[in-house]
This record gives structure tokens, sequence and C-alpha cells, in this order.
């Protein structure tokens, strides 16, 4: 069984630690995220060159062990409650 939750990326360094808490959390290759993370933000990054207020996310659909649970709110704490 798996548990869903919806999680807006800002920013590349955001993303990786991102991704460091789910390695070591769930382990490697035990989690997904549904899409192209790093794609959309080197997009906003590109956008953001030429205008500097532009603040965009991307968001995606990370996917973990139900057993794993905790990590959403792990993740929403550290990284902020409006990414619902």
């Amino acid at each position: 069984m798996t548990h869903e939750f919806d999680f807006a990326f800002t920013d590349r360094n955001q993303f990786y630690s991102i991704v460091r808490l789910l390695n070591q959390e769930c382990g490697k290759g035990n989690w997904t995220i549904k899409g192209k993370v790093l794609k959309g933000l080197k997009r906003i990054e590109n956008y953001q060159k030429y205008y500097s207020s532009y603040t965009g996310n991307v968001t995606k659909t990370v996917v973990v062990p139900s057993e794993h649970i905790h990590v959403e709110a792990m993740i929403k704490f550290v990284y902020g409650e409006n990414n619902d």
C-alpha cells in the first residue's frame, strides 16, 4: 500500500532537501514523485531571470509507502503548510 500527497516545489535546493529526507526516512527506491519536477523548476528559474518578481511553483504528487505516512507531515512542517 502507498500514500500519496501533493506538494508545491519552489526551487531546486528545496527539491534536493526533500529528496534527501525521503531517502533517509523511506529508503532509496521506496518512494517516487509523479512527473518531472526539475524540468519545471528550471523553467521557473529561467523565467525569473527576466521577471524577478515572479514566484512560481511546481505541484507534483509524492508517493511514499503507507508505513511512512508521517513523512508528509514532516515535509509540510519543514517547508510550509501552504503546500497543500
